[in-house]
């Protein structure tokens, strides 16, 4: 199972993205998958293919800001990916992984601006609506955070943690209304 699941995770990883049509495949197969390996082998291939670039230009400015990101250089890794978004406008991840920097900077407001823009860009993208179900939550909202979770548990049903926030909010909200 493994093998296969390694096979699906190499089609197309040299230069992908959201558009890949191998994450079709990984998507269907991780909503059905009910061994806990298997699954965070398909999250894995998931991420990956995210991860990866359509185009070296933007692949350069993708490691550029993963590196900055890993040594706590948030102004600088805001601005690297600021750039790889004009020069790929269409890519989620960059969005994605500016709007983690600005949660980080402690900007919620153009942090959930960017998830807004990577789950248009890619709706299937749980780790941008988990994202954007936390500062929802911290902010109150929680019938926001609520909806923003269970879109992460449609498209990835086995998520750690969600489905026990979700209750706990349920729960919260249910006391609100009595």
């Amino acid at each position: 199972m493994l093998a296969g699941l390694a096979m699906l995770a190499a089609t197309g990883m040299a230069m992908a993205d959201q558009k890949d049509p191998g994450l079709d495949r990984l998507f269907a197969r991780l909503r059905t998958v009910e061994d806990p390996v298997a699954a965070r082998a398909l999250v894995q291939a998931i991420w990956e293919t995210w991860l990866a670039p359509a185009d070296d230009d933007a692949g350069v400015l993708m490691r550029r800001g993963l590196q900055q990101m890993g040594t706590g250089e948030i102004d600088a890794a805001i601005e690297t990916y600021s750039q790889l978004i004009e020069l790929r406008p269409e890519f989620a991840e960059a969005w994605n992984k500016r709007a983690t920097l600005y949660w980080m900077a402690g900007d919620h407001v153009r942090s959930v601006a960017d998830i807004r823009r990577t789950v248009a860009l890619e709706p299937r993208h749980f780790g941008a609506w988990s994202g954007l179900g936390m500062i929802l939550a911290e902010r109150d909202d929680l019938a926001g955070a609520v909806v923003a979770y269970e879109e992460v548990l449609k498209h990835r049903p086995g998520a750690e943690g969600v489905k026990g926030e979700l209750a706990r909010l349920r729960s919260k909200l249910k006391a609100r209304e009595t």
